[in-house]
């Protein structure tokens, strides 16, 4: 069993959560007429937490992209 690949799926798998999991944030957390947060304040909060599920989500994708190559591209 070819445990780089399996890895290389896993992180690919961990890069779609972490969207999915900021979309249901933002969407959980949007302005409704009967009170929460206004729109700026969503916004703001959209955005800062897209830095670190992005941040989160670009170091897996970059993660499973080396794993798929294999060891020997790691070393040069």
């Amino acid at each position: 069993m070819n445990l780089e690949k399996l890895g290389a799926q896993g992180a690919l798998g961990v890069t779609g959560g972490a969207i999915v999991a900021w979309l249901g944030l933002v969407f959980v957390t949007r302005p409704v007429s009967s009170g929460g947060i206004d729109a700026v304040t969503h916004l703001c909060l959209a955005a800062a937490s897209f830095m670190v599920f992005g941040l989160m989500s670009a170091a897996h994708f970059w993660f499973a992209q080396q794993l798929k190559a294999g060891a020997q591209s790691i070393r040069g």
